[in-house]
């Protein structure tokens, strides 16, 4: 009995995750300095782009990249 609620619980929750994870990466990609990809993933946003770490570790745009959402 459990089941069928159980199991229509998680397809929801999955449904609003994988909606949720689309509308961020939406929003990111408008922030998104140039030379970065932003694209929904499996486990979430997948953020790429050459030299992306040095990127990262030098540019704050990309440090702050989804903050406050």
């Amino acid at each position: 009995m459990f089941e069928k609620l159980i199991s229509r619980a998680a397809a929801l929750a999955g449904s609003a995750a994988r909606r949720r994870r689309d509308e961020l990466a939406e929003a990111w990609r408008e922030e998104a300095p140039a030379g970065v990809r932003i694209d929904p993933a499996p486990e979430g946003v997948l953020l790429s782009g050459r030299d992306l770490a040095r990127r990262f570790a030098l540019d704050p745009a990309l440090r702050l990249l989804g903050r406050g959402r």
